[in-house]
């Protein structure tokens, strides 16, 4: 990717967090593809756009989204979830995201996370740090006794399970926030708003970017891809590296 492709794919996602914006507040079209999982108008427009756009810049790439699914490409695969949080976006709150993800034999390459209500613009390289709004971040290690953790609940684990992994860090003296969009949970990890992520199972568009920047913020993860974790999905636990030996013990299922 050229320096000048680079500018006009932030541009575009930017633009496009307008439109879904201005889509959200005319009034959105829902509709439900199952229990508490919803697709709306934007979250089509913005990955068809984005989706048109890759393809003419990148013609021999894949693609995978959320929505439209997988087209095989030649090279590397561009890995996207349009509105992450879709029911936090159309019951109007203002936690949700555009996230994008680059993968190139088995390494993410790029990543961009962009919140809209949030003024937030992550932005990642493998190997050239991370930045939100053009501030290069740094994750820091917690004090052991003032630990929080982001949480997501998969429908792929049991309710029962969630509750026990939730008692296990309570009595450990983990705090933990739940708030409705994963990737934009991971961008926090690694802009310090809360120490790590962790979730049973998530799908890679949710997952790509966050990790990226994480990994570039100074952070860990687990191997995420391992596994066809692009097209299954996968456990996902990152966060400050310190913390990871002890999550490991405290969340193994």
């Amino acid at each position: 990717m050229t320096e000048q492709q680079q500018q006009e794919l932030c541009h575009l996602i930017r633009q496009l967090g307008a439109k879904a914006q201005s889509l959200r507040d005319a009034g959105l079209q829902v509709e439900s593809k199952g229990r508490q999982d919803f697709v709306s108008e934007a979250d089509l427009f913005v990955e068809g756009e984005i989706k048109q756009w890759l393809a003419m810049q990148f013609p021999e790439d894949g693609f995978l989204g959320e929505e439209s699914g997988l087209v095989p490409g030649t090279s590397g695969i561009w890995v996207l979830d349009p509105i992450d949080g879709t029911t936090n976006f159309i019951q109007g709150m203002d936690y949700w995201c555009i996230s994008l993800a680059y993968v190139k034999d088995h390494r993410i390459e790029l990543g961009i996370i962009h919140a809209p209500d949030r003024h937030e613009f992550f932005f990642a390289r493998y190997g050239a740090g991370a930045f939100l709004n053009d501030r290069q971040l740094t994750l820091h290690e917690p004090a052991p006794d003032a630990v929080i953790i982001g949480m997501g609940r998969s429908s792929r684990g049991s309710v029962a399970q969630y509750a026990h992994t939730i008692e296990n860090l309570l009595n450990e003296g983990i705090e933990y926030r739940r708030f409705g969009a994963g990737a934009l949970m991971l961008a926090h990890v690694a802009a310090g708003q809360v120490h790590a992520y962790y979730e049973a199972h998530m799908n890679s568009w949710d997952v790509l970017a966050g990790l990226l920047l994480i990994n570039e913020a100074g952070g860990s993860s687990n191997a995420f891809l391992d596994n066809d974790g692009l097209l299954q999905g996968n456990r996902v636990l990152a966060g400050a590296r310190s913390l990871l030996p002890r999550l490991t013990a405290l969340l193994a299922p």
